[in-house]
């Protein structure tokens, strides 16, 4: 009997503890299968953001050099990365010193962000999924940080990358290629970046912090067609997000006919967009959609209603300096989305983060009580008015 007595010290002592902790414990339940958190609010997680470089050795530029894809990365980062400095991002240092000259210091505000340069990412609450966002012809990889930045806080790692030759650079430069090579490059680039992230080295700080049979695409007009195209061409891709896409025809030319993508999709588009017409683009791509989609229509908004380039006067910009896009009137481009018909930034983008990373939420992360917050009622309440955007869905 007293050979037990230290056995029996041990077991009261270590029922009478305290309960651990949870290591690096969430404000709240990120989206899962019994949770559906406010898509509209920032996650349960502080996000980080690093810059990385990637060379694609296999396709080389006419100089012999690889192709280069500068990208950025929002992910999740521990909890005490909250209450450090954040990252903004500056259109200015785009242009050329002669252009900046031009346009003159203090022109251009910066574009705030809420994420942290370099934070540690979190590695307590399991992997995360990998989306990829592709920005438009002529725009770069940061076009949509009130997006990607707050796609990442839900428990994402999102990737964007400037899809050299037609990028807001190539632009200033009087350098954007003609997008039939878009066509080619930029779903190359989508797949090269899946491809690398599933091959990072124990040495990369985001090692071991993805889950690779979860994966999504998205992206805005130019970027839209690369994600139709990729969800064609490469069967990891689970779930797509279009916004203000060319014609589904146009984003499949070259590929066995019929597409059927075999994934859900939620698009999302604009009646009043001028850049890419409702009816010669969504109407057609509607037509030949044979999966299960979700369709988001802001009624008056239109195509740079889904960027955050509303925020700068990039139309006076262009003004004081040359702003080449090939058949197009820049002007004209730039204030497409960005009148005063359109609905403020204020109202589009909880109406079009509520939905896209509702959708995710529920494809990516099995939350059905997300895909349930995918409903006309609460378009028209985010809205505050009936008509401001109008909900469908297809096969």
């Amino acid at each position: 009997m007293p050979r037990l007595l230290p056995l029996s010290l041990v077991f009261v002592l270590a029922c009478s503890a305290p309960p651990v902790a949870p290591v690096d414990p969430l404000p709240f339940e990120e989206a899962s299968p019994t949770a559906a958190p406010d898509p509209t609010k920032w996650g349960p997680y502080p996000v980080g953001v690093r810059t990385v470089t990637f060379e694609d050795t296999g396709r080389r530029k006419p100089d012999g050099t690889p192709r280069q894809l500068v990208t950025e990365i929002w992910y999740p980062a521990v909890q005490s990365t909250r209450g450090q400095p954040t990252v903004s991002y500056d259109i200015f240092s785009v242009f050329t010193p002669e252009q900046q000259a031009a346009i003159g210091p203090g022109t251009i505000g910066l574009l705030p962000t809420a994420a942290v340069r370099d934070a540690e990412p979190t590695r307590a609450h399991g992997k995360f999924p990998l989306v990829v966002f592709a920005h438009g012809q002529a725009a770069i990889r940061w076009q949509s940080t009130y997006y990607t930045v707050l796609l990442a806080s839900h428990g994402y790692v999102v990737v964007s990358t400037d899809h050299e030759g037609g990028t807001l650079y190539d632009v200033v430069r009087g350098q954007l290629q003609n997008t039939a090579v878009g066509v080619e490059t930029r779903p190359a680039d989508v797949i090269f970046l899946l491809s690398r992230f599933e091959r990072l080295k124990e040495t990369d700080p985001l090692y071991g912090l993805l889950d690779y049979e979860r994966i999504g695409v998205t992206g805005h007009s130019f970027g839209a067609l690369t994600s139709l195209r990729v969800a064609a061409m490469d069967p990891r891709v689970k779930a797509i997000v279009p916004q203000a896409p060319v014609d589904a025809n146009l984003a499949w030319l070259g590929l066995p006919l019929p597409v059927k993508l075999g994934i859900p999709v939620h698009l999302q588009a604009a009646h009043d967009d001028r850049t890419l017409p409702w009816d010669t683009n969504i109407d057609p791509t509607l037509l030949v959609m044979k999966d299960p989609y979700s369709l988001l229509d802001i009624v008056h908004g239109g195509h740079f209603t889904f960027s955050d380039l509303c925020g700068f006067d990039l139309a006076a910009i262009a003004d004081k300096v040359k702003l080449d896009i090939p058949g197009a009137d820049v002007r004209k481009v730039l204030e497409d989305g960005c009148g005063p018909t359109a609905p403020p930034a204020s109202l589009a983008q909880p109406l079009i983060t509520h939905f896209a990373i509702a959708f995710f939420n529920a494809q990516l992360k099995g939350s059905t009580g997300s895909l349930e917050l995918m409903t006309q009622a609460k378009a028209d309440a985010l809205a505050g008015a009936t008509g401001v955007a109008v909900l469908t869905s297809g096969p």
